[in-house]
């Protein structure tokens, strides 16, 4: 018997004509990946339902692209574990940036019934504390949980909000081009959640600095979905300002409440990330070599245009 949420009407629908699920079918597409991952020796992956269709759903059902966006998802983690991996949510440090509030998935999605909402107060930690790694690990976990409980991200995908006013010279020099390199990579070829479009408020102009670092290695595509706004009025011909949180004048839940319900999730979610540890990819057991990701992070060649739809 599947083990997967059951979809409202509009989001059935969404799935059947935008991402080519057919229900009849669902159990025989899951097993096909379940059956896959099974017989790759390198690979030792979570093959619950639940997680195993978001990766359909993102490939439209393509059960190459799955593959490959599971290998690519657990290559990283396992490569990069200290940004993309963190197994233990109630480590101190992860909490107190955590409760800065500086990620937020919204509780209404946009018109409704659309994508969900991502909020990020740029500049929000300091940047003497943190280390960008440490504060973008805390992202990456909060992503982990919308893969496993969001339908409207995985179907409807995701909107960017990035209000960057607060951020400083400090957190700039913070960002490398390798840093890029792999958030990009995990972000557009690993995570099984797309992103329809981002919107960058209030930016100052020091931002262009990581931007122009960054462009080069964007999906390409991406550049029509990225759009820079000076003031809310701009951000509004996109995003109706009452689906903006309630401390910048919306109406989709306070940065307190929206903190204080996602504290809780991450503690429902402690024994399935201590759990996460036995997950991952040991290269050594790889029968064909990943190129892929040797070209992006190896010496065999220069990052790359990552595809993206």
């Amino acid at each position: 018997m599947l083990q997967i949420r059951l979809l409202n009407e509009d989001l059935q629908k969404q799935a059947n004509e935008m991402l080519n699920e057919v229900p009849a079918r669902i159990n025989e597409d899951l097993q096909a990946l379940r059956i896959w991952i099974q017989g790759q020796q390198h690979l030792c992956a979570n093959t619950d339902d639940q997680f195993l269709i978001a990766f359909l759903r993102r490939s439209k059902y393509s059960l190459e692209k799955a593959k490959k966006r599971i290998d690519s998802y657990y290559s990283l983690k396992s490569k990069f574990s200290e940004l993309f991996n963190v197994t233990n949510v109630d480590n101190t440090r992860f909490r107190e940036i955590f409760r800065l509030g500086g990620f937020l998935y919204l509780p209404i999605p946009l018109h409704n019934n659309g994508p969900r909402i991502f909020f990020v107060r740029g500049g929000f930690y300091s940047a003497d504390l943190f280390r960008l790694e440490e504060v973008m690990a805390v992202n990456h976990v909060l992503q982990d949980i919308v893969i496993l409980e969001d339908d409207y991200a995985v179907i409807n995908g995701l909107v960017g909000i990035a209000v960057d006013e607060a951020i400083t010279l400090s957190h700039i020099l913070q960002v490398t081009p390798l840093y890029l390199k792999k958030w990009i990579s995990y972000n557009h070829e690993a995570i099984p959640l797309r992103v329809k479009s981002a919107h960058i408020l209030k930016a100052p102009k020091i931002c262009e600095t990581v931007y122009n670092m960054g462009k080069p290695f964007l999906p390409l595509g991406h550049e029509d979905r990225l759009f820079f706004h000076d003031s809310l009025d701009s951000l509004s011909q996109h995003v109706p300002l009452k689906y903006l949180p309630k401390d910048y004048g919306g109406e989709n839940g306070s940065i307190e409440e929206i903190v204080a319900e996602w504290d809780e999730k991450l503690n429902k979610y402690r024994d399935y990330f201590s759990k996460s540890t036995q997950w991952g990819i040991d290269e050594k057991l790889r029968i064909v070599q990943a190129n892929d990701q040797n070209d992006i992070f190896g010496i065999e060649g220069s990052f790359r245009k990552l595809e993206f739809d």
